[in-house]
């Protein structure tokens, strides 16, 4: 069996692909089989179709300004509902089924990450600077509460709800929760569970798949219009994983079995990883 002993990976889960019972339990056999060759991970999941789903169903309107939620008292309470309540159940039953220690819990519990209410800020699209409202940037991780769990060989599932100084509860962008992470534990390398199982030039043509990148070559795709669309953001986002110390990023789908095992193991099917060049 292939060893991943004392790696540090942080998986991340978009709502939309923990939506599915088939989808979780295939993403908790792959964490599991990850976790079995000696790697410390940490799962950070977002809630997206789902809050929007429960707000919805309690008579709360969606707000979206620049492609982020505004989040207002109403709003948070069913952030704290669909995040703490529906997705991290879920997960966490499809973890135990596959015989995987998880412990779900917000980011803000025992002051992992602390915040602050985000002030007003100038977003694409926007005249005007926007109030996103009860939305967090971080001041602190407590990485020391991770590192112990990871000493009893438990694997923390956080939903990005945090807590500012004086107890009050705060949503934050799963992505932003990720970067916190990445220089606080560590990090390795980052998984991003998403809808698209790697980074292609034309997603209708799979022979335009790119498997290896460095984040030289990310600047370059984006000005030059060769990926498009969401893939825009999520190399941003990658860009900015690097930039916070970890090795590699490892973009990869949710539908193929086992996907995420092969990319960490070295033996990539259906993914796209991006390393950190020598500096």
């Amino acid at each position: 069996m292939a060893t991943l002993v004392d790696r540090k990976i942080l998986v991340k889960v978009g709502g939309e692909t923990v939506k599915a019972a088939a989808d979780r339990e295939r993403l908790a056999r792959d964490i599991a089989a990850v976790v079995r060759m000696g790697a410390k991970v940490v799962v950070v999941h977002g809630a997206g179709p789902q809050i929007t789903a429960l707000a919805e169903r309690l008579g709360v309107p969606s707000l979206f300004r620049g492609g982020r939620r505004v989040t207002d008292a109403a709003m948070l309470r069913a952030v704290a509902m669909a995040m703490c309540g529906e997705v991290a159940t879920d997960l966490l039953a499809a973890l135990l089924a596959a015989g995987v220690d998880a412990l779900p819990f917000p980011a803000a519990a025992a002051g992992i990450v602390v915040g602050h209410k985000r002030p007003p800020k100038q977003v694409p699209g926007e005249a005007e600077p926007v109030d996103f409202g009860l939305v967090a940037d971080v001041d602190s991780v407590q990485a020391r509460h991770l590192l112990a769990l990871w000493s009893a060989g438990l694997v923390p599932v956080l939903s990005s709800l945090v807590a500012d100084a004086g107890g009050n509860l705060l949503n934050l962008n799963a992505d932003t929760l990720v970067t916190a992470l990445v220089p606080a534990l560590g990090i390795d390398e980052v998984v991003l569970v998403t809808g698209v199982p790697g980074v292609f030039r034309r997603l209708d043509d799979p022979t335009t798949h790119l498997p290896l990148l460095s984040d030289t070559d990310l600047p370059g795709l984006v000005h030059s219009g060769a990926v498009q669309g969401g893939m825009v953001a999520k190399l941003e986002e990658v860009g900015n994983i690097l930039r916070k110390g970890a090795q590699r990023v490892i973009i990869t789908g949710y539908q193929d079995e086992g996907a995420m095992t092969a990319a960490v193991t070295d033996y990539p099917t259906m993914c796209t990883i991006v390393q950190r060049s020598a500096r």
